[in-house]
């Protein structure tokens, strides 16, 4: 079972992404601020992570850009979300999404990056025998 970590600030987003998530099959875990997120992250790692970009405390940009910096860690899938027109140029995410998010968007998209995830590792170890 793939496990995903939402991050949002807006409790009602928060519940919605959740519902979907384990409605898909996924273990989910949640925070409601990058910096509880990432806490989370370091304690028990996620095969994916969905964030808000604008969050008090620590944004969604700022957990992403902490996440590609841990050693080991540092390719896990990560998808932006916000209400902005247009994604961040600055942030090093695999894929970003428009608020409101509709459930059938996101879970095709969390799965395509978990896809692309498992082709990455394979042809990783693939290269190194």
């Amino acid at each position: 079972m793939a496990s995903v970590l939402l991050v949002d600030d807006d409790v009602e987003a928060l519940a919605a992404w959740e519902a979907c998530c384990i409605a898909d099959g996924f273990e989910v875990r949640s925070a409601s601020d990058g910096q509880s997120a990432l806490a989370m992250f370091i304690d028990s790692p996620v095969d994916i992570v969905v964030a808000d970009w604008r969050m008090p405390v620590m944004s969604g940009s700022e957990l992403c850009h902490r996440l590609r910096t841990l050693p080991g860690l540092a390719d896990v899938a990560f998808i932006l979300i916000s209400g902005e027109p247009s994604p961040p140029a600055f942030v090093s995410y695999d894929g970003f999404l428009r608020k409101p998010v509709d459930g059938v968007i996101l879970l095709a998209t969390m799965r395509r990056l978990l896809a692309d995830n498992v082709k990455h590792r394979q042809s990783q170890r693939g290269g190194a025998t």
